[in-house]
């Protein structure tokens, strides 16, 4: 039986125009995207920044799967549709859907995606490489395993964002180049302009740093300071200490600050 780590956060975009939809508003080639392939890509806002951080998952012609780790799914189907217009795609949240754990011989190739009798197993592409299954279900979550697995993550520098997060950061700030979830060179998409202007001239300032956080679990959006007391970044998610580890968080930093440090008051989770 596979381990269940957390809920999923995802959306469906089905119909006639769901592929040039997606091609339109996201920052990958998404017809470049094979039925049975899957990787990162993102959306931006008009000011280039980035609303969210997904894996996306060709299912069919007409079918693209959207896993969203961290965001609210229900908002960001709503903020997506307002895209809609007259093309053909309905944008639709997937319900009481589980992330699970998989052993290494039970999931796909890297960039890969089966499906399965109750989901679809996966594996990303990049060094982050151990595979995970989407499906329906009500199991109870293994709270270790997700533990690790979210360390895991923070190790990868996985850019995901939750609703505080949301429409802060630049492609740049959150390395999205890195893990193959943007493109400069394709068609115009929401934000392209901007970004695209930041990737050629430069200028960005900040980066993502793995940080240790104390004892709790640091949240989306928790301030962090550099020696000086002054703001440096801000936290994107965390995990709290176990097992004789420390509290650690991935956190959006700005290049030249040394040391950071928790802010006073930090909103955790539980220790």
């Amino acid at each position: 039986m596979a381990t269940a780590l957390c809920p999923a956060s995802m959306l469906r975009l089905h119909g006639a125009d769901a592929t040039a939809f997606a091609h339109a508003q996201f920052t990958t080639d998404v017809r470049e995207l094979a039925p049975g392939r899957c990787g990162w890509s993102a959306w931006l806002d008009a000011q280039g920044r980035v609303r969210a951080v997904f894996a996306l998952l060709r299912i069919d012609a007409d079918t693209l799967f959207m896993w969203a780790p961290l965001a609210d799914a229900v908002a960001l189907a709503a903020d997506l549709s307002r895209f809609v217009l007259r093309s053909r795609v309905r944008v639709e949240v997937i319900q009481d859907w589980q992330v699970f754990e998989l052993g290494g011989g039970d999931a796909p190739p890297a960039s890969d995606w089966a499906p399965r009798t109750d989901g679809y197993a996966l594996r990303l592409p990049g060094a982050h490489a151990r595979g995970i299954a989407l499906a329906p279900g009500h199991a109870t979550v293994d709270a270790p395993a997700f533990d690790a697995w979210q360390r895991a993550n923070i190790s990868e520098r996985l850019p995901w964002i939750g609703p505080a997060s949301a429409a802060r950061y630049v492609p740049q700030a959150l390395e999205l180049e890195r893990i193959a979830a943007i493109r400069f060179d394709k068609g115009c998409y929401p934000g392209q302009e901007i970004a695209a202007r930041l990737h050629f001239r430069g200028g960005n300032k900040r980066g993502l740093r793995v940080i240790e956080t104390g004892e709790g679990r640091a949240e989306d959006g928790a301030g962090l300071l550099d020696a000086d007391g002054a703001v440096a970044g801000h936290v994107l998610y965390g995990v709290a200490a176990t097992d004789g580890r420390p509290a650690e968080a991935l956190a959006v930093v700005s290049l030249d600050a040394g040391a950071v440090r928790p802010a006073p008051g930090m909103p955790q989770g539980d220790a």
